[in-house]
Protein backbone atom coordinates (compact mmCIF):
# COMPACT_ATOMS: atom_id res chain seq x y z
CA UNK A 1 0.00 0.00 0.00
CA UNK A 2 1.27 3.37 -0.98
CA UNK A 3 1.65 5.88 1.84
CA UNK A 4 -0.99 8.20 1.56
CA UNK A 5 -3.24 6.36 -0.06
CA UNK A 6 -6.38 5.21 1.20
CA UNK A 7 -8.35 1.70 -0.15
CA UNK A 8 -11.63 -0.03 0.38
CA UNK A 9 -13.10 3.09 2.93
CA UNK A 10 -11.75 6.36 3.97
CA UNK A 11 -10.01 6.04 7.09
CA UNK A 12 -8.56 9.09 8.74
CA UNK A 13 -4.71 8.71 10.22
CA UNK A 14 -4.62 8.67 13.81
CA UNK A 15 -5.97 11.23 16.09
CA UNK A 16 -6.96 11.06 19.79
CA UNK A 17 -10.44 10.45 20.52
CA UNK A 18 -11.67 12.07 17.03
CA UNK A 19 -15.09 11.47 16.01
CA UNK A 20 -15.17 9.99 13.15
CA UNK A 21 -18.62 9.90 12.00
CA UNK A 22 -21.00 11.46 9.74
CA UNK A 23 -19.75 12.53 6.21
CA UNK A 24 -18.63 15.59 4.87
CA UNK A 25 -19.79 17.39 1.45
CA UNK A 26 -17.97 18.94 -1.08
CA UNK A 27 -20.25 21.94 -2.08
CA UNK A 28 -21.32 25.19 -0.48
CA UNK A 29 -24.72 23.36 0.70
CA UNK A 30 -23.46 21.74 3.71
CA UNK A 31 -24.93 22.31 7.05
CA UNK A 32 -23.80 22.21 10.82
CA UNK A 33 -24.23 19.57 12.83
CA UNK A 34 -23.28 19.74 16.19
CA UNK A 35 -24.38 16.15 18.04
CA UNK A 36 -21.80 14.57 16.28
CA UNK A 37 -19.48 16.86 16.78
CA UNK A 38 -18.74 17.37 13.22
CA UNK A 39 -18.62 20.37 10.69
CA UNK A 40 -18.73 20.52 7.45
CA UNK A 41 -18.49 23.68 5.16
CA UNK A 42 -17.66 24.41 1.55
CA UNK A 43 -15.30 21.22 0.92
CA UNK A 44 -14.13 20.99 4.04
CA UNK A 45 -15.09 19.60 7.66
CA UNK A 46 -14.42 19.62 11.42
CA UNK A 47 -14.24 17.53 14.18
CA UNK A 48 -13.88 17.38 17.69
CA UNK A 49 -13.20 14.66 20.43
CA UNK A 50 -15.86 12.23 20.69
CA UNK A 51 -18.23 14.20 23.92
CA UNK A 52 -16.95 17.17 22.94
CA UNK A 53 -19.71 20.06 21.38
CA UNK A 54 -18.74 22.13 18.51
CA UNK A 55 -18.98 25.91 17.99
CA UNK A 56 -17.68 28.12 15.45
CA UNK A 57 -14.41 26.58 15.15
CA UNK A 58 -13.91 25.54 18.69
CA UNK A 59 -14.73 22.16 20.56
CA UNK A 60 -16.16 22.27 23.76
CA UNK A 61 -15.87 19.51 26.70
CA UNK A 62 -18.53 19.95 29.27
CA UNK A 63 -18.17 18.03 32.57
CA UNK A 64 -20.04 16.01 34.12
CA UNK A 65 -17.39 15.49 37.09
CA UNK A 66 -17.33 17.93 39.88
CA UNK A 67 -13.74 20.13 41.11
CA UNK A 68 -12.52 22.65 42.18
CA UNK A 69 -11.52 25.50 39.51
CA UNK A 70 -7.49 24.45 40.14
CA UNK A 71 -8.22 20.94 39.49
CA UNK A 72 -10.51 22.04 36.32
CA UNK A 73 -7.73 23.51 35.34
CA UNK A 74 -5.28 20.87 35.55
CA UNK A 75 -7.80 18.07 33.62
CA UNK A 76 -8.66 20.56 30.73
CA UNK A 77 -4.03 20.43 29.97
CA UNK A 78 -4.77 16.70 30.66
CA UNK A 79 -7.27 16.83 27.55
CA UNK A 80 -4.82 19.06 26.01
CA UNK A 81 -7.04 21.57 26.21
CA UNK A 82 -7.47 24.78 28.50
CA UNK A 83 -10.69 25.90 30.60
CA UNK A 84 -12.54 28.04 28.24
CA UNK A 85 -11.82 31.92 28.16
CA UNK A 86 -14.77 33.88 26.28
CA UNK A 87 -13.88 36.20 24.33
CA UNK A 88 -17.50 36.91 21.89
CA UNK A 89 -21.01 37.38 23.11
CA UNK A 90 -21.44 34.17 21.01
CA UNK A 91 -19.43 32.06 22.53
CA UNK A 92 -21.11 32.85 25.84
CA UNK A 93 -24.66 32.88 24.73
CA UNK A 94 -23.18 29.08 23.29
CA UNK A 95 -21.66 28.62 26.78
CA UNK A 96 -25.06 29.48 28.84
CA UNK A 97 -27.64 28.17 26.64
CA UNK A 98 -25.72 24.19 27.12
CA UNK A 99 -25.07 25.05 31.05
CA UNK A 100 -28.85 25.70 31.56
CA UNK A 101 -28.98 25.27 35.02
CA UNK A 102 -25.35 23.93 35.94
CA UNK A 103 -22.66 26.07 37.13
CA UNK A 104 -19.29 25.35 35.10
CA UNK A 105 -15.55 27.04 35.72
CA UNK A 106 -14.40 29.09 32.84
CA UNK A 107 -10.58 29.94 32.62
CA UNK A 108 -10.99 33.80 34.46
CA UNK A 109 -9.29 34.37 37.88
CA UNK A 110 -9.66 37.58 40.19
CA UNK A 111 -5.95 38.70 40.42
CA UNK A 112 -4.89 39.23 43.43
CA UNK A 113 -2.41 41.85 43.09
CA UNK A 114 -4.70 44.56 41.51
CA UNK A 115 -8.42 43.00 41.96
CA UNK A 116 -8.78 42.52 38.19
CA UNK A 117 -10.59 39.75 36.16
CA UNK A 118 -8.00 38.25 33.95
CA UNK A 119 -8.66 35.02 31.75
CA UNK A 120 -5.84 32.51 31.45
CA UNK A 121 -4.33 34.10 28.53
CA UNK A 122 -3.30 37.10 30.40
CA UNK A 123 -6.04 39.51 29.23
CA UNK A 124 -8.59 41.33 31.74
CA UNK A 125 -12.11 41.09 31.25
CA UNK A 126 -12.20 44.58 31.02
CA UNK A 127 -16.43 44.92 31.54
CA UNK A 128 -17.09 42.84 28.27
CA UNK A 129 -19.21 40.37 30.25
CA UNK A 130 -20.11 41.52 33.35
CA UNK A 131 -19.61 39.24 36.58
CA UNK A 132 -23.20 38.83 37.86
CA UNK A 133 -21.83 37.79 41.56
CA UNK A 134 -18.49 38.48 42.97
CA UNK A 135 -17.03 36.87 46.48
CA UNK A 136 -15.50 38.97 49.02
CA UNK A 137 -12.44 36.70 49.23
CA UNK A 138 -9.12 37.15 46.40
CA UNK A 139 -9.39 33.47 45.53
CA UNK A 140 -12.38 34.11 43.23
CA UNK A 141 -12.60 32.31 40.11
CA UNK A 142 -15.06 32.67 37.06
CA UNK A 143 -18.16 30.07 36.19
CA UNK A 144 -20.86 29.93 33.44
CA UNK A 145 -24.36 28.82 33.87
CA UNK A 146 -27.47 29.37 32.15
CA UNK A 147 -27.90 33.09 34.25
CA UNK A 148 -24.58 34.28 32.73
CA UNK A 149 -20.97 34.68 33.96
CA UNK A 150 -20.03 35.07 37.68
CA UNK A 151 -17.18 34.72 40.28
CA UNK A 152 -17.08 32.60 43.13
CA UNK A 153 -14.83 30.81 45.83
CA UNK A 154 -12.47 29.10 43.59
CA UNK A 155 -11.81 25.82 46.05
CA UNK A 156 -15.85 25.70 45.72
CA UNK A 157 -16.90 22.10 43.00
CA UNK A 158 -18.44 22.58 40.05
CA UNK A 159 -18.33 21.06 36.20
CA UNK A 160 -15.92 22.78 33.77
CA UNK A 161 -15.55 23.70 30.51
CA UNK A 162 -12.70 23.12 28.28
CA UNK A 163 -11.67 24.20 25.21
CA UNK A 164 -9.43 23.50 21.96
CA UNK A 165 -9.42 23.91 18.26
CA UNK A 166 -11.68 21.75 15.72
CA UNK A 167 -8.99 19.89 13.53
CA UNK A 168 -9.94 20.39 10.05
CA UNK A 169 -10.29 18.58 7.01
CA UNK A 170 -9.79 20.08 3.48
CA UNK A 171 -11.43 18.60 0.52
CA UNK A 172 -9.36 18.63 -2.67
CA UNK A 173 -11.49 18.74 -5.65
CA UNK A 174 -9.24 15.68 -7.51
CA UNK A 175 -9.82 12.90 -9.07
CA UNK A 176 -9.67 10.20 -7.40
CA UNK A 177 -11.13 12.42 -4.09
CA UNK A 178 -8.55 13.17 -1.55
CA UNK A 179 -8.03 15.67 1.45
CA UNK A 180 -5.63 17.27 3.46
CA UNK A 181 -5.51 17.11 6.93
CA UNK A 182 -2.25 19.03 9.03
CA UNK A 183 0.29 18.57 5.91
CA UNK A 184 -0.56 15.41 4.33
CA UNK A 185 -2.44 14.57 1.66
CA UNK A 186 -4.78 11.24 1.59
CA UNK A 187 -5.86 9.72 -2.17
CA UNK A 188 -9.06 8.06 -1.74
CA UNK A 189 -8.73 4.62 -3.97
CA UNK A 190 -11.19 2.41 -5.56
CA UNK A 191 -13.87 1.82 -8.11
CA UNK A 192 -15.29 4.57 -8.77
Amino acid sequence: MEEGVMYAELRLPPAPDLVQQGSCCHGPQCLENLSSGLQALQGSCQFCPAGWLWHAGRCYYFSSAKRNWEQSKEDCCSREAQLVIIQANSTLAFLTRVSHKDIFHVGLKLSSFRSEWKWLDGTTLKGLFPIQRTTSSYMACGRVSGSGLSGGQCGEVHGWVCEKSAVTLQWLQSSPPAFVWGNTTYTCAGPW
